[in-house]
């Protein structure tokens, strides 16, 4: 008797072993794998072998354990039943020997569950990395011994899956953006980052659904010098420094002048003696359906800070800086001159440019926000135009996400809207 229960007690621990493997292996990401071989720890490049492909050391793991359970239960069941028999026997309490096989199996059921998965795998959770280190090279071993039924069970279970007429998931390791999203927000729950910081990483996955468009200066906002009347005095009160050229019209675009380039020829020049046109620096042009992650690379890698966005009739539509793309990700940036009043709201909001004609869908799906009462209009101009009408009188009307305003019309018709959401109210 004593022999059959050590052998069983053998078959449990190898049972847990493969148990509280396979719970370290799987706990092991990417980034576990890149920092283990950084440090140089022993059986790095043997553990990055195993659990390349998860299919086959899964696999591997699961025939172990099943063999590990058939074995223990089949010793259980006939070498140990008779002896339960027979002892049950001595107190006058009559048993048959299938009700005996059942007994035994439920008592070893209760040790495999409790000392073959749960507790090893508990152990293997407390410091994956370290147990996953320590059987990869035996997993490996068995990987190579269990390779045919590894290979048997491969093409039994995919020709069941085609009889079913079901198709095998690919990249099934792929993580989608919304799961990171979620993950950025577990972990803002967790305590992992604050506030900001979470607020700073949902909004980089939203900079390759907003255009340049949407969150430039308007023409009708844009400070320039005009270079058939040029008037210096106005790029000293506009107080920034770069500062758009036109010749004659706003269309006519020459340029971007340095206040630091004019404030060196004032060294030794009057005012009226600096040749404006000189300082003019060739303009970096884009068009309006521009990307501002792409426009972000492009910017950089170029050293431009400021950006003339041109629509395809060759019209100015507006202006956009670098300091405009960032303040997506950060949020508002104010220096010592902008005026943001006391105890501002505004430091919370994001700005968008729209133009009228743009669907209410698309601008709920690009800023991931939702607007409601839109009342059956399709375009955020339609919407608009209700709004005015509800409160009449008012230039700036709020709504569920933050607040709207008109910027121009052509006539009647509104032509370009200010959309500004206030952080506070999205999730």
């Amino acid at each position: 008797m004593f022999p059959i229960l050590i052998l069983i007690l053998l078959l449990i621990i190898i049972n847990s072993f493969f148990a509280a493997s396979e719970m370290a292996l799987v706990s092991i990401t990417p980034s576990d794998l890149y920092q283990i071989k950084i440090q140089g720890k022993k059986n790095a490049d043997l553990l990055e072998k195993v659990i390349k492909d998860s299919t086959k050391y899964l696999s591997t793991i699961q025939v172990a354990i099943t063999f590990a359970g058939f074995l223990s239960s089949a010793f259980a069941g006939s070498q140990l039943s008779g002896d339960l028999v027979n002892f049950l026997a001595k107190f006058s309490i009559t048993l048959s020997d299938s009700l005996a096989v059942i007994i035994i199996t439920i008592i070893l059921s209760f040790f495999t569950l409790v000392l073959g998965e749960l507790v090893p795998k508990r152990i293997a959770m407390i410091n994956p990395v370290r147990f996953a280190l320590f059987c990869a090279p035996f997993i490996n071993i068995f990987m190579i011994a269990f390779k045919p039924f590894v290979w048997l069970l491969s093409i039994s279970t995919e020709g069941v899956i085609r009889l079913l007429g079901l198709k095998s998931k690919k990249d099934k390791n792929k993580i989608t953006e919304n799961e990171i999203k979620e993950m950025i927000v577990y972990g803002h729950i967790e305590g992992l980052y604050k506030s900001e910081e979470k607020d700073m990483m949902k909004r980089i996955f939203k900079l390759d659904d907003i255009t340049a468009d949407m969150i430039m200066t308007p023409r009708g906002e844009i400070i320039g010098l005009d270079l058939a009347e040029p008037f210096l005095e106005d790029i000293i009160d506009a107080r920034y420094s770069r500062i758009p050229v036109f010749n004659g019209s706003k269309d006519n675009v020459e340029g971007v002048i340095f206040v630091k380039d004019l404030l060196i020829e004032l060294k030794d020049k009057m005012i009226e003696e600096v040749d404006v046109s000189s300082l003019v620096k060739k303009p970096y042009i884009i068009g309006e359906d521009m990307r501002i992650n792409t426009l972000l690379k492009q910017m950089r890698d170029s050293f431009e800070h400021l950006a003339f966005i041109i629509n395809d009739s060759n019209e100015l539509k507006g202006i956009i800086t670098l300091e405009d793309i960032i303040e997506e990700i950060v949020g508002n940036i104010y220096d010592e001159h902008d005026y943001i009043g006391e105890f501002s709201e505004t430091v919370n909001e994001l700005g968008y440019i729209l133009d009228s004609e743009m669907l209410l869908s698309d601008i709920e799906g690009k800023l991931g926000i939702n607007i409601e009462s839109k009342n059956g209009c399709n375009t955020i101009g339609e919407f608009v135009q209700n709004k005015l009408k509800e409160n009449k009188g008012k230039s700036v009307i709020k709504i569920n996400v933050g607040t709207i305003k008109v910027l121009s019309k052509n006539g009647d018709k509104i032509d370009q809207i200010e959309l500004k959401l206030d952080q506070r109210k999205l999730t």
